[in-house]
């Protein structure tokens, strides 16, 4: 059985996926004009209007807005190193194509970011979104404005590709059905609050889908490995 990587290795890891996206980013020369015009175009690309019903359904769902803007604020971040950290400790062998596909997905998603930035439904003027995560109080709400780098970071959906890879993961550490199904709940949750909050296009979670599918196979080649599932 291999030994696990070295702990200070795999935090600078970690620190590169929370902090080095947003300062790379940060020296994007995306214009607002140029977001929003990207952030229009994916918006046609749902024939039926779905974003803006689910955005006025939660605008309408007072209980829901503050819950659904915090499991979309914290979940993304909590959950995926709760899991890294879980597969680390008990299955070093799934930890290796575990964490290089969570490398790869940011490093597509920054690359698609800085050729394509696009702007979330929520930031759109006139479009007619009810921005339900401003009023929120979250670390993510921005009061309606853009204080984040990655704030046209919308395509694709880095929170859904982050959930799909937590329940990939999860899949590969157990075969217990309860695990498993916490796993895809995950995304669920995840798919429903990025479009009812108005952070994320329906386009973008099809995006951040067949990134990790995409980013997932390139990481069983580096390096190449059997996982075995206990």
């Amino acid at each position: 059985m291999r030994r696990r990587p070295r702990l200070i290795g795999e935090l600078l890891v970690v620190l590169g996926l929370l902090v080095v996206y947003d300062l790379v980013a940060a020296q994007s020369k995306a214009s607002p004009a140029e977001a929003y015009a990207h952030g229009r175009t994916m918006l046609g690309l749902t024939p039926w209007p779905l974003e803006l019903h689910a955005d006025h359904w939660l605008a309408r769902t007072e209980w829901l807005q503050d819950p659904a803007s915090y499991y979309y604020d914290l979940a993304h971040i909590n959950v995926t190193m709760v899991a890294l950290l879980a597969c680390w400790w008990w299955r070093p062998l799934v930890y290796r194509q575990a964490r290089n596909a969570l490398v790869l997905v940011n490093v597509v998603g920054l690359v698609v970011f800085f050729l394509y930035p696009v702007a979330p439904p929520r930031l759109l003027p006139g479009a007619g979104f009810v921005d339900v995560v401003a009023a929120s109080g979250t670390w993510g709400a921005g009061n309606g404005a853009v204080q984040h780098p990655n704030e046209y970071g919308s395509m694709p959906s880095l929170h859904t590709a982050w959930a799909v890879w937590v329940a990939l993961t999860v899949m590969l550490m157990t075969r217990s059905l309860a695990w498993r199904a916490l796993g895809w709940l995950h995304v669920v949750l995840t798919v429903v609050f990025v479009i009812v909050t108005g952070n994320h296009y329906a386009i973008d979670v099809v995006a951040g889908v067949a990134t990790i599918a995409l980013t997932w196979l390139l990481s069983q080649r580096v390096p190449r490995f059997r996982a075995a599932v206990p």
